[in-house]
């Protein structure tokens, strides 16, 4: 071994053997080298850099005419020449020798396997025993990953770069049309016109197509060549000048001769030897060694029970990403922490998944009220737990808000703001669109993000009331994720239920406005008014300041509507609904209602009936062993029956800022997962006509008191061709409130009925609700 002591400067390490067995044949003459920086070998951790097909020896420069070409390595918290001994190997014929090595008329065969034989051999020659770390990219990662398969004891952690277990077949034609080039200059006595040939189809291999797109574009009417021909030209001269043939031929051929095994089974022996901790980093853009390489190679080794983590490198540069976007490759590393001089910790086979990336994404969120600082406290709260359950971390970049100088506490504090919802929508910085806002002003935002291919994920049950068949075909036109959980019962996931659902629903009922509930519940229990309730309500933050959308039931139709939509593929408008709110109920209803066996609550439903829907949002009577039935205070509910999985239901809260926030925090998960909802064209369903469904119906009399009053009203009932099939009665000081229970009949015939009874003289009130049987 000969080699000179400097820590400033590279040291040449060599190592000479009289032969060696190499891919089966025997190779003579041999000095293998390489270069080393830093400490001495044995002084401190050992890093293998390994670059691709034409790297030089010198990752960090030479300190003399040879530049860096991975400088960005190069840093105190990944690899340190100061603290760590950095080795470097030279190719066969670029520093390497071996008999007949630069013989272009007799070539000698090598695959990546013996690659790594022989770099296996100069480790052990220049007497490097400490397992070390290997990184390496192209060939490089080819040939590192041999030599962790062939020389397990040798590497203890594997950062493979930009290859795989294999070449692809479209790499390994363009390669041999590459090596084709090259030996045609070697016939007709211009070599060096066929290597520069043979670079520059490398070049478009090397680069991705969108680089070259938007760097280059194409040939105008005024140019003679295209602008990337002084591109290809500059590289292809200075390769052809300064790399060697036989060494470009052999390596090119090496990596089409690379195979870790011919059958699965062979493959997932050799995969097994491997016990390095590895990681994985690709780039989806990667034209010559494409990204399911990258997942092929990292899914075989978690089959074979290793340590693998797989890092996306998101580049325009494709292949030469590693050189070319180094900076945010040395991001990932840091991540990563696969560059820890330590040792790693002793571990089993199948124990522990890896380093695994976290993906960020950037939220702009418009409006941030009740909700958005709900949002806002759950993702600092959770960032932990959902970093780690889901690989993803949110991030709240900008904010649109009505006033930019309003305080909105810590978190919001430090965001930046606009007052414009469309500088979200056209900001680069900005990958999804939260709008929290609510309205119908809020189109124009949605509309664009969607138009853009910017996923929208929204709380505004308002505006899709309105526009959901229109905005869902417009998320489907354009392949946008669309997602909106939260404007339906928040966080009880109903619509990610419904979107992935494996069953037909043959009907759906829910409680789906809270306030209407919490309302209901203190009829019930304290015999409150409805205006006592409201003010309760009111006090703790449980009702609106105009609560009109929610008592008249406007706010559950806008819901019902959205829900309609995803359980049965068919969109009915909130005008096409029978709406009826909670206006009219006393204390009294709830106490005769219970009488007779039976809770009001206030219900959303839709059902398949004769070919349509019946759809409708209104108070109604529902058995007291109903499952809706026991639904108090805020909480929401919703019940549906399958035609093969039976009755199925959920339960929660489903109004406040937190239970909001959750439901947008579902949906923005979902959207890490590429788990969002389809919106396919609504299907021709109509609603239902009201006088096509027959069912009983509930009928409350207030009158002063009398004692015919009971007969005189079952007369009028008599005369409409109905009957009574149950009552009960109920004494105030002022009128005396009589139930009945009426037999099935359209609601329109109940009506005539109801304003019959409503003409009696002592009649001071009357109220009619549908029977749930």
């Amino acid at each position: 071994m000969k080699g000179a002591s400097s820590t400033a400067r590279p040291r040449r390490l060599s190592v000479r053997r009289d032969s060696l067995e190499v891919d089966g044949r025997s190779l003579v003459d041999l000095e293998l080298g390489g270069w080393a920086y830093g400490p001495e070998l044995g002084q401190a951790p050992v890093c293998l850099l390994v670059g691709g097909l034409t790297a030089t020896p010198f990752p960090f420069g030479n300190g003399e005419d040879e530049r860096a070409w991975w400088p960005a390595l190069h840093s105190p918290d990944l690899i340190d020449p100061e603290r760590v001994t950095v080795l470097c190997f030279e190719w066969p014929g670029n520093g390497s020798y071996f008999q007949g090595v630069n013989d272009t008329s007799h070539a000698v065969h090598l695959s990546v396997q013996g690659l790594a034989d022989l770099m296996a051999t100069w480790l052990q020659g220049i007497g490097c025993t400490t397992p070390l770390t290997c990184v390496g990219a192209s060939l490089g990662a080819l040939v590192g990953f041999a030599l962790a398969q062939r020389h397990p004891e040798r590497v203890q952690r594997l950062v493979s770069i930009s290859a795989g277990l294999r070449p692809d077949g479209w790499g390994t034609a363009t390669r041999h049309l590459q090596r084709e080039l090259v030996r045609d200059g070697l016939r007709n006595g211009d070599v060096e016109t066929g290597m520069a040939r043979a670079r520059q189809l490398g070049m478009l291999t090397y680069r991705g197509r969108n680089e070259l797109d938007t760097r280059f574009g194409l040939l105008s009417p005024s140019l003679a060549v295209p602008p990337v021909a002084e591109y290809l030209d500059r590289h292809g001269r200075r390769f052809a000048k300064s790399f060697p043939v036989a060494t470009f031929l052999l390596l090119s051929e090496a990596i089409d001769r690379c195979s870790f095994g011919q059958d699965p089974g062979a493959l997932r022996e050799a995969v097994e030897k491997v016990s390095a901790e590895v990681t994985v980093i690709g780039v989806p853009g990667d034209q010559l060694f494409p990204w399911h390489l990258q997942e092929e190679l990292h899914r075989e080794l978690q089959a074979a029970g290793a340590s693998s983590a797989l890092w996306k490198l998101d580049s325009d540069f494709g292949h030469d990403a590693f050189l070319a976007d180094q900076d945010r490759l040395a991001e990932i590393l840091r991540d990563a922490g696969c560059l820890r001089a330590e040792k790693p910790p002793e571990r089993r086979r199948f124990q522990g998944l890896g380093v695994e990336p976290t993906r960020r994404i950037r939220i702009g969120m418009i409006g941030c009220g009740t909700v958005g600082y709900g949002l806002l406290e759950m993702l600092d709260r959770q960032a932990e737990a959902i970093a780690e359950r889901y690989g993803v971390a949110f991030d709240v970049t900008r904010i649109a808000v009505r006033d930019i100088h309003k305080e909105r506490g810590p978190l919001a504090a430090v965001i930046a703001a606009t007052t414009d919802p469309l500088a979200l929508v056209s900001d680069p910085e900005v990958d999804v669109i939260v709008e929290a806002a609510g309205g119908l002003a809020m189109e124009k935002a949605v509309r664009a993000a969607l138009a853009s291919g910017k996923a929208v994920v929204t709380a505004n049950k308002v505006l899709l009331a309105d526009k959901l068949a229109e905005l869902g075909l417009l998320a489907q036109r354009t392949a946008t994720p669309l997602s909106c959980e939260a404007a339906v019962v928040a966080a009880i996931p109903i619509l990610r239920h419904l979107s992935h659902r494996a069953d037909e629903v043959e009907s759906l009922f829910a409680i789906v406005n809270g306030t209407c509930n919490y309302l209901l519940t203190r009829l019930e229990q304290d015999e409150l008014s409805l205006d006592s309730a409201l003010e309760e309500a009111m006090r703790l933050g449980l009702a609106e300041a105009d609560p009109s959308a929610d008592i008249d039931g406007h706010d559950a139709a806008a819901k019902l509507s959205i829900l309609t939509y995803r359980a049965f593929g068919s969109w009915i408008p909130t005008a096409a609904m029978r709406v009826i709110g909670i206006r009219e109920l006393r204390p009294a209803d709830c106490d005769l209602a219970e009488s007779l066996g039976y809770r009001i609550r206030h219900i959303a439903r839709a059902r398949r009936h004769l070919g349509a829907l019946d759809v409708a949002v209104e108070p109604l009577l529902l058995p007291s062993w109903h499952l809706l039935a026991s639904v108090e205070e805020e909480y929401n509910a919703v019940y549906m029956q399958c035609a093969s999985s039976g009755d199925l239901s959920l339960f929660g809260k489903g109004a406040g800022g937190l239970p909001t926030a959750t439901a947008i925090l579902g949906d923005l998960i979902d959207l890490a997962q590429k788990n969002t909802m389809r919106w396919p064209e609504p299907r021709e369903l109509r609603a239902l006509p009201e006088d096509n469904i027959e069912r009983r119906h509930y009928l409350r009399v207030s009158a002063e008191a009398h004692p015919g009053i009971e007969r005189r009203i079952e007369s009028l009932v008599r005369r409409a061709g109905l009957s009574i099939q149950g009552r009960a009665l109920r004494v105030e000081a002022e009128h005396t409130h009589h139930a009945f229970m009426i037999s099935a009949c359209t609601d329109a015939r109940f009506e005539e009925a109801k304003a019959a009874v409503a003409t009696l003289s002592r009649v001071v009130a009357t109220l009619g609700l549908g029977v749930v049987e």
